[in-house]
Formats: structure tokens, C-alpha cells, sequence
């Protein structure tokens, strides 16, 4: 066999897993920085009595919703596009409804009535807003991804899809996560 042969055939056994590597970095990386705000707040919650809970806004409850069903529609959308079907109006239909969510967020910061020097305030809008950031950051991934996808070669663009889509998984769990922490802790 021909060094040739021995490359191609050796990058079909052992396939590209940066992509992959590369997603476990950032999803590591994203739980390293949320853990580390969670246990500062837990800890701040428990040192002094200047702990004014945040009373949070009824559209939080949906914002976890509208998260799910952004979700479900990628998910949907990117096994259409293994199975060779039409994906791109589901795949920018969960784009979409992951702007509306940064709109929810915006919309619960100004129905905060809580003072904005409390401590307990600042941790609100300190861990909403590095969540905010993160899915701003997915939400271009997305739409780059699916653009991307329309045009390019199908098996490059489902490994960009299924990253991509895995990361905004990831993303909606730990929305629940910090849903939860904060309903617990006000």
C-alpha cells in the first residue's frame, strides 16, 4: 500500500476530534466560571445580614420555557440535516427564539425591585449577565454555523452543527441550573 493509501485510509479509522476537544474546553471552561460565581454568592448570601432577597419577575418561569423550545428546535433541525431534509427555518427559528430569551433577560433586569446596591441584586445581574454573554456568543455560533451549513461541504457543516447544537444544550441546562439556584436562594 502506497503511503497515500495509508494516510486516507488512517483518517477514516481515526477521525477529527478537535471539534469535539475544542467543546469540551469551552463547556469546561463556561462550568469553571459559573461554579466559581455560584459558590461567591452562596458564600456572600451567608456573611452578613445586608442579604436583601431579589424578588424575581414571573417571565424568569418563562424564560426557561422559550430556552426549552429554542432547544428542541435545533435539535430538530440538525437531525433533518443528517437525514439530507430541509433544516435551515427550524435551525433559525431556535436562533430566533435564543434572541427573544436575551429580550426576557433584558425585560426581568428592569422588573428588578430590588435596590441596586444590595448585594443580593448585584449577584443577580452578575450571574444573568455572564449567562447573557454566553448565549450571545452561542447565538452567533448558531447563525454562523447554519449559514455556513447551507453551503458547505455536508459532513464539515453536520460536525459544526452538532457542536454548535451541543453547546446551546449544555447552555439550556445550565439556565435551569441557575433558574433553580436563584428561586432557592431568594
Amino acid at each position: 500500500m502506497s503511503a497515500a493509501g495509508r494516510i486516507t485510509q488512517s483518517n477514516t479509522e481515526n477521525p477529527d476530534r478537535s471539534p469535539f476537544t475544542g467543546l469540551a474546553a469551552l463547556v469546561a471552561a463556561t462550568t469553571m466560571l459559573l461554579a466559581a460565581l455560584t459558590s461567591a454568592y452562596i458564600v456572600r448570601r451567608g456573611l452578613a445580614g445586608d442579604w436583601t432577597p431579589v424578588q424575581l419577575p414571573p417571565i424568569f418561569l418563562a424564560s426557561v420555557l422559550l430556552f426549552i423550545l429554542s432547544s428542541l428546535a435545533i435539535e430538530i433541525s440538525r437531525r433533518r440535516f443528517k437525514i439530507h431534509r430541509a433544516f435551515a427555518g427550524m435551525w433559525f427559528s431556535g436562533v430566533a427564539l435564543g434572541g427573544i430569551f436575551v429580550l426576557t433577560q433584558a425585560y426581568a433586569w428592569k422588573q428588578i425591585s430590588t435596590p441596586a446596591g444590595s448585594p443580593a441584586a448585584a449577584f443577580f445581574y452578575v450571574l444573568t449577565g455572564t449567562f447573557v454573554a454566553f448565549v450571545t456568543g452561542a447565538i452567533v455560533a448558531l447563525i454562523w454555523s447554519g449559514v455556513r451549513a447551507r453551503r458547505g461541504n455536508r459532513e464539515i457543516s453536520f460536525t459544526r452543527l452538532s457542536i454548535t447544537a451541543l453547546y446551546w444544550h449544555y447552555l439550556d441546562g445550565l439556565w435551569l441550573y441557575l433558574v433553580i439556584l436563584l428561586y432557592l436562594r431568594s
